[in-house]
């Protein structure tokens, strides 16, 4: 009997410390209206478990137009490969500059936290950081 409720206290504990991440695509700014669809981060239903982080990959797109896309997901690791030769160990509240080996080489920013449940929502705080990396991105380019 001890056994049985010492293993169900370790499962209820091993699942209370998973890392709630939405799991969806969407974007920021002034997105076509022609390409409009329902955005699939307002459903709680989108979501993942990780202990590591949550993260969202921007895609700043091209300087002539005014919007970001964005997926939102689970990152099961600690390190990126930010470029071919760079390997980065991941904090929480940090964005990389991604590039592939591709050419033309394409970017992406991957934007990681940990503080919370969900943290890697659409709210405004993360409006105002894909349009600020927008903007930079816009600036160097």
């Amino acid at each position: 009997m001890f056994l049985e409720l010492w293993i169900i206290l370790v499962l209820c504990a091993a699942e209370s410390t998973a890392l709630k991440c939405y799991q969806c695509n969407g974007w920021h700014g002034d997105y076509p209206l022609r390409y409009s669809t329902a955005a699939t981060c307002d459903n709680r239903n989108n979501q993942c478990e990780t202990t590591q982080y949550c993260v969202k990959i921007i895609d700043p797109m091209s300087p002539a137009v005014n919007y970001v896309t964005y997926k939102a997901d689970c990152f099961y690791q600690t390190q990126i490969q930010v470029n071919p030769t760079n390997l980065s160990y991941i904090q929480g509240k940090t964005c990389f500059p991604y590039q592939d080996g591709s050419a033309p080489v394409k970017r992406w920013y991957y934007c990681f936290c940990n503080d919370r449940d969900y943290c890697n929502t659409a709210g405004r705080t993360g409006l105002f950081i894909a349009l600020l990396i927008h903007q930079v991105y816009l600036f160097f380019s």
